[in-house]
């Protein structure tokens, strides 16, 4: 198999979370996930206006490691893909070791509420560069941060899938 096609992917279940967020979440099989479903969803406050819900927060770091699909030639971009249920941010990193500064490559934001309670896939390309990203000087995370109803009944919001991989064809 060449390089087109490949990609770094993790489960959601995968990350790592502070000891105080890992404690809001619950991990089953590949899927991290922050809140309790039922069916069907409540009203939100958009459709009610009287709804005041609080919301809770969990925050989920996977670390980037090298594969071959992160490499491109010419103009590409990179894409973060996630595959997801509920109200889910994240955003693509880039950690420069000797500087200590980090910058953001790709911003990701999405609420979901697929019929039958499915995932929804869904990704956010960085600009376009001719670089590869540069494991020898930085490393390279996604920052995930899912969002849900502090109360027990909701959408829960979830991650099964984060994906980055590298493509000229945008």
């Amino acid at each position: 198999m060449g390089d087109e096609g490949r990609s770094w992917t993790t489960v959601g279940s995968a990350g790592t979370l502070s000891a105080a967020d890992l404690a809001k979440v619950s991990l089953d099989n590949a899927v991290i996930t922050l809140g309790h479903g039922i069916a069907p969803p409540l009203a939100t406050a958009a459709e009610d206006p009287s709804i005041v819900r609080p919301q809770v927060s969990a925050v989920v770091r996977y670390n980037i490691t090298f594969v071959d699909g992160l490499l491109a030639e010419g103009l590409f971009v990179y894409v973060m893909a996630l595959t997801y249920r509920g109200s889910v941010r994240a955003r693509l990193v880039q950690f420069n070791w000797s500087s200590g500064t980090e910058t953001d490559l790709a911003h990701f934001e999405g609420s979901s509420s697929p019929p039958g309670g499915g995932f929804t896939t869904a990704g956010q390309e960085t600009a376009p560069v001719t670089t590869v990203m540069d494991f020898a000087n930085c490393a390279y995370y996604v920052e995930a941060t899912l969002t849900a109803s502090a109360i027990v009944a909701g959408d829960p919001a979830e991650i099964a899938e984060v994906r980055v991989y590298a493509t000229n064809t945008f």
